[in-house]
């Protein structure tokens, strides 16, 4: 049988009934707001805000007993930050629980629910807040009575009491959120079904979302932009707690640094840089500890390395600005093939660090070009180098510190000394590149080659660079350093230098044996092993070290026993060991044994060495071992000064 149509009744509303409504919902807000805000409750709100502004709090122990005094200052806990700023401590917090005998009223306690959820790490601004509002919910909880009235709805305090030794914890967020992507729900979808509607819109709410973010950047595409790495730009964001002592930002560093490769594309950098700064500055500056130090030196030393290419970047484009502004035809003739020399050793990945160094006018023209896109960190040069760029570059078997204009470029055959590479250092003069660094070379390495060549005139300071490295035992493809062009013509004019079979043997040094010592725990006493001199036997385009398998290549520093500075040195000799520490590091922990309390720069002073490197060695070898205290002296534990003792007792 056919049926005629159904015709449905139209739902659609009229505007003004779609009016009406909304006045109501607007209505029963407000009811739902002033719920037993009589005039005894605003009274009483009158009552503590006089108190919060005099500062006169009699009376408030024999308030505090009433029940409606409890719900009128956990209301202006939550709704008046002024009054909060004031009032929220764990000792007023403390007392209102104590006068509230048995238990809190649901309406009390569900507003100190609602503040933990708002405030939640932000209560840690007052030492123990959080930690003790966290337990006192807990232990409210569990007395607070099943509700008279079964609801189809959930309830906050009934969630709460079931799921808080879980979801209040520091923790909470992260595993809140954990569980809402195993499930595969919405954020606000899950705090409706808990119950918790409105608890979302405060700092809780803020780090699930945090936590929903670091999964975005997990399976974000290499290089890749997203909205997210915005949100965790927000200082909110990025100090949101994560577990333990680290932050959000910290685990966002982490999954970067460690997914990207040798090129992190310059989304991921500006990210990084943006929100942890440079690396590459002095390890006691307050944003390397908050940020660069809970990383760990692995991580460092790779976005140090990124950032080399930066390091070229601007020091090229301070160089070719120098030529245009002062019309310099020679220098602007001979850019190019200074670019490409050394852009290729970056292509030739024999550039393991750089160090920038920029004079007043060198900075301003480089600002000026790149404005608000320079984020690295530079070194300052002074008097004459005022207008100069220099660039200081580790290529491994080889050091070069190369200036833009009226400057020699510096070849060493080993790292000159720390001065270039400590961050601790950040101001050198035309006198410190020119003869203090060169001076130090010499007394470090005596007998060791190294010279400076000037940038004229074309291809000749190239060929006596390749040449003098030739002469030392160090091969260069020269065809990737150079013009085709050049790269021609250097062929017919010079030929290929000839690679020596063996580099000079290092020297006996002349300096004390303890300066030695810690230079030489400093640059590592590991003895590379020797290359290959055909092309092919490590990869196209590495430098070479021809040496002969009896030969040992050039290793800055013998093995030399330390000698005493203190009588706290003579102590480190290799018989007194705890397994797994050097030398160096047993000398800084004797110091501190016998000169308990004593401040990182007097050991420095004392070792010959630079307070960064003792402050490397306890917060990284030593941590644990070496106790600080409010002074920040150092001194160190028992059990390790014990094990110390009874190892020199015993040899």
């Amino acid at each position: 049988m056919r049926l005629p149509p159904v015709e449905w009744p139209s739902t659609g509303w009229s505007s003004h009934q779609f009016e009406r409504w909304t006045g109501l919902v607007a209505k029963a807000a407000r009811l739902e707001k002033s719920t037993g805000n009589n005039d005894a409750f605003e009274r009483v709100l009158a009552m503590l805000r006089n108190m919060a502004s005099t500062g006169r709090f009699d009376g408030l122990p024999e308030l505090l007993r009433r029940r409606l005094t409890a719900r009128a200052l956990s209301w202006l806990w939550l709704n008046d930050e002024v009054i909060a700023s004031r009032l929220l401590n764990p000792r007023l917090l403390g007392a209102l629980l104590e006068a509230q005998q048995p238990r809190l009223t649901r309406m009390t306690l569900q507003q100190l629910a609602q503040l933990y959820f708002r405030r939640f790490d932000q209560l840690d601004e007052r030492e123990g807040l959080r930690e003790l509002l966290e337990q006192s919910l807990l232990q409210q909880l569990e007395k607070m009575p099943p509700p008279k009235i079964q609801s189809s709805l959930a309830d906050p305090l009934v969630t709460l009491k079931r799921e808080g030794h879980w979801l209040l914890g520091l923790d909470g967020p992260s595993r809140l959120a954990e569980r809402v992507r195993q499930k595969g729900h919405e954020l606000g979808e899950t705090f409706n079904e808990l119950g918790l509607q409105g608890f979302d819109d405060g700092r809780f709410g803020d780090i699930c979302r945090a936590h929903f973010y670091l999964e975005t950047l997990r399976n974000l595409p290499l290089g890749a932009s997203d909205p997210v790495l915005d949100e965790l730009l927000k200082p909110s964001v990025a100090k949101a707690p994560f577990e333990g002592s680290r932050r959000i930002g910290h685990v966002a560093l982490e999954i970067l640094i460690d997914r990207a490769g040798q090129e992190p594309g310059e989304v991921w950098q500006n990210f990084i840089l943006n929100l942890a700064g440079d690396p590459r500055i002095s390890s006691n500056a307050s944003n390397y500890r908050e940020w660069w130090h809970p990383l760990g030196e692995a991580r460092i030393q790779k976005v140090r390395g990124w950032l080399s290419k930066e390091d070229l970047r601007l020091f090229l484009q301070a160089v070719e600005q120098f030529g245009i502004e002062t019309q310099n035809s020679d220098l602007q003739r001979m850019f190019p093939a200074r670019r490409l020399f050394l852009e290729g050793l970056f292509k030739l990945k024999l550039i393991r660090n750089t160090r920038l160094l920029l004079g007043g006018k060198a900075q301003q023209s480089v600002k000026r070009i790149l404005g608000a896109d320079v984020k690295t960190s530079f070194a300052r040069m002074d008097g004459q180098m005022n207008d100069k760029a220099v660039i200081y570059l580790d290529c491994g078997d080889f050091h070069l510190v190369e200036g833009s204009h009226s400057f020699k470029i510096w070849v060493y055959l080993a790292a000159p000394g720390e001065t270039l590479r400590s961050y601790e250092r950040n101001s050198f003069s035309h006198y410190d590149l020119t003869t203090t660094i060169p001076d130090t070379y010499r007394r470090l390495y005596p007998g060791l080659p190294q010279d400076a060549f000037t940038h004229h005139p074309p291809l000749a300071w190239q060929n006596k660079v390749f040449t003098f490295l030739a002469n030392n035992g160090i091969e260069l493809d020269i065809e990737q350093l150079l013009s085709r062009g050049d790269y021609q013509l250097s062929l017919r004019k010079f030929g290929i230098p000839e690679v020596k079979r063996k580099r000079p043997a290092p020297p006996v040094s002349t300096m004390p044996k303890a300066a030695l010592s810690n230079a030489h725990e400093v640059q590592g006493s590991k003895t590379p092993e020797p290359r290959a001199a055909h092309l092919g036997a490590e990869g196209a385009g590495e430098a070479r070290v021809v040496t002969p398998k009896a030969e040992s290549p050039v290793t800055p520093f013998g093995a030399v026993k330390p000698t005493a500075h203190s009588k706290s040195v003579s102590h480190a000799t290799d018989t007194t060991r705890i397994p797994g520490l050097s030398t160096f590091a047993l000398r800084v922990l004797w110091y501190f044994v016998d000169n308990p309390g004593d401040k990182v720069r007097y050991a420095a002073n004392v070792l010959g060495v630079e307070a960064r490197e003792i402050n490397q060695l306890l917060y990284g070898p030593l941590k644990g071992m070496c106790i600080q205290d409010q002074l920040h002296g150092w001194t160190v534990a028992d059990e390790i000064r014990e094990a110390l003792q009874s190892s020199q007792q015993q040899t």
